[in-house]
Order: structure tokens, then C-alpha cells, then sequence
């Protein structure tokens, strides 16, 4: 298991964080860290901490305009198969084990109402003991945790 050994990979890792996509000779140029040690990292760090690259959309701009939380209690002999037909479900973006009183939190994007309304009766087929449904109206603010240096650097001294 790769750990964060020093202030420098806290700092590399917050590079990474906020755009993956950035270039390695440009954070070489601001961090003052050789390009090949940034790139070892950078393969070192795929290997055990980064699950993997992704990009966040405005899901609102493509026409999904809602986004629902929604918390799940489902009885112990539907768990498996209620799992597995959230993970096969399209509308699902995110699914969490979740405790206090629930099972699941499920993030879930939809074009309007009458698609979250379809999912809904979907959900009739499983035992579902309790629901509770929460719309996100705005993101304010979302995946910045280790995405900026000074966060990177107080992380690194607090070790």
C-alpha cells in the first residue's frame, strides 16, 4: 500500500485533484519538482491511491435537470438483488453502504420527473422498508477535499 510519505506528494496529489488532466512540465514549472519525479508519482500513486480519472459534468447542461439523494432501508432477502439492479440502473451515478438506519445512498440523475417516477415504480418489484428522497438544487461545493495546495501543505504538517 502506497501512503503519502511527504509534503511534496500531499502537494503533488492536490495538482492531481484538481485537474488531472493538467500538464506535467506546467506543474513541474510551479512546484519545482523534476518532471520525472512527478510522472513516477504520478504511475506510483495510480497503482494504490487514485481509483481513477473522471471529469464532473453539469449534468443540467446535457438536459438532466434532476438530481436526487435518495437513502434506502431494504429488507435483509432483497439486499443482493436490490444492489444489483442499482448497479445495472442508467439513471444511478453514485451508490453508497450507508448505516443509521439505512442501507444504500443512491445518487441518481434524471431528465425530468417522469423519469424519476419510472425508477420509482421500478422499485416497487424489491422490499424496500423505508425511502427518503433529497434533491440537490446546487452544487456548492463538490470533490475539492486534498484539491488545493495550502490544504495539501497544512495536511502535510499535521501528519
Amino acid at each position: 500500500m502506497t501512503t503519502m510519505q511527504s509534503k511534496r506528494d500531499y502537494v503533488l496529489m492536490s495538482y492531481f485533484r484538481n485537474n488531472s488532466r493538467e500538464n506535467l512540465t506546467k506543474i513541474s514549472r510551479q512546484t519545482h519538482i523534476p518532471i520525472s519525479t512527478i510522472f513516477d508519482k504520478l504511475r506510483q500513486f495510480e497503482e494504490s491511491l487514485i481509483k481513477k480519472h473522471t471529469t464532473l459534468v453539469d449534468f443540467k447542461q446535457i438536459g438532466f435537470d434532476i438530481r436526487v439523494n435518495i437513502l434506502f432501508k431494504v429488507a435483509k432477502d432483497s439486499r443482493d438483488e436490490f444492489r444489483e439492479f442499482l448497479m445495472k440502473s442508467f439513471n444511478i451515478n453514485s451508490i453508497f453502504r450507508v448505516n443509521n438506519g439505512f442501507d444504500y445512498l443512491v445518487e441518481a440523475i434524471f431528465r425530468d420527473m417522469s423519469d424519476l417516477n419510472r425508477f420509482l415504480e421500478q422499485l416497487e418489484a424489491f422490499h424496500i422498508e423505508n425511502r427518503q428522497e433529497l434533491f440537490v438544487l446546487e452544487d456548492i461545493k463538490r470533490e475539492c477535499f486534498l484539491s488545493d495546495t495550502l490544504h495539501a501543505e497544512m495536511l502535510a504538517a499535521n501528519r
